[in-house]
């Protein structure tokens, strides 16, 4: 991933008593152990009384809008925008912000928060909360465009939506992670891999793959373990990882390169790279997931938006200020 604190554009934010700031926040409270009350004292503990807060909470409702929902609440007036959930949680907030100078804080309190560990963010909820409210940097995240709807993490064809559309909601909140594994785990046996047309930018391939991965973010599940190398969420291109292993030992091998960082060495897996257009079609349909959520079957079809949201991101140390804390830590190496 390339480096946030070193492409972060710094901002900085000021809470001066009485300047009547407001937040919106937007709640997943399937998505995690923490309340809208929890979320209101943490923001309100670091914000300050003079800052309003305030919570949506996601129903789930067929017919619920969220991206709909945070566009006409920017539109109020707001100093920012959060999204306290999953990974879910977060595209559907990103969705609304589209193309707004408004930046997206995430407060990562759902299951998996892959994308605030790619952008290696704080993830407990006091720590984002005292991110958001105190100087933080911003980055510009690129985004999927897939019919109306955006994505700005990962859209998975293979074993990872099977996993996604096959974990029942409550044992996810009972065993978290350990629910995606086992439902992993059983549907990794006697899977074979299937034919895939992709098209990437206008380069066309057909391989039998288990998985098919269109990423904007490299991380696979926890870091420091990734799909592959040189994934970033924010240079303007969408990679796409494609997975032919078959065998058991095949996987074994591709394991082995995932924990050394040396997927591109594995022959079962291949990479392409695409700034405009994604196009991805299957012998027989299967179910997509995108950003953790299931969107569909193939066939589907990816616009690539580039530089498309504004993240709230932890503040990059200016060289002065690097210079100086080596200085002070020559220092107390001097006095010990």
């Amino acid at each position: 991933m390339t480096d946030l604190q070193d492409v972060a554009d710094t901002t900085t934010v000021s809470r001066e008593p009485g300047s009547g700031q407001r937040v919106f926040v937007v709640l997943n409270p399937m998505a995690g152990s923490c309340t809208a009350d929890d979320v209101r004292n943490a923001l309100q503990q670091h914000f300050g009384e003079d800052t309003t807060v305030d919570i949506y909470e996601t129903t789930g409702a067929d017919d619920e809008d969220v991206a709909e929902i945070v566009r006409r609440e920017a539109a109020k007036g707001v100093a920012l925008v959060g999204a306290a959930g999953g990974d879910g949680t977060v595209s559907e907030v990103a969705e609304g912000l589209i193309g707004s100078d408004i930046p997206m804080g995430i407060i990562p309190v759902g299951t998996a928060n892959v994308f605030a560990r790619e952008l290696e963010l704080p993830m407990t909820l006091d720590d984002a909360c005292a991110l958001l409210a105190g100087q933080y940097g911003t980055t510009k995240i690129d985004a999927m465009k897939v019919g109306d709807d955006y994505f700005i993490l990962q859209i998975g064809i293979g074993l990872d939506s099977l996993m996604i559309r096959d974990t029942e909601r409550e044992a996810k909140r009972r065993f978290g992670r350990a629910a995606y594994i086992w439902t992993m785990l059983t549907r990794f046996v006697g899977y074979q891999p299937v034919r895939f047309t992709i098209q990437a930018d206008g380069q066309r391939v057909r391989p039998r793959a288990s998985q098919v991965l269109i990423a904007n973010g490299g991380v696979l599940g926890v870091p420091p373990f990734r799909w592959g190398p040189n994934i970033s969420p924010d240079d303007g291109k969408i990679n796409v990882c494609i997975v032919s292993a078959r065998t058991a030992l095949d996987y074994l091998g591709l394991i082995w390169h995932t924990i050394l960082g040396q997927q591109r060495r594995d022959r079962n897996v291949r990479y392409l790279a695409a700034a405009n257009s994604i196009v991805i079609s299957a012998d027989h349909p299967l179910p997509v997931q995108a950003d953790g959520e299931i969107l569909g079957n193939t066939p589907i079809q990816i616009q690539v938006v580039p530089h498309a949201v504004a993240v709230i991101v932890p503040q990059k140390e200016t060289a002065t200020e690097q210079a100086a804390d080596r200085a002070k830590a020559a220092e107390r190496a001097v006095a010990a």
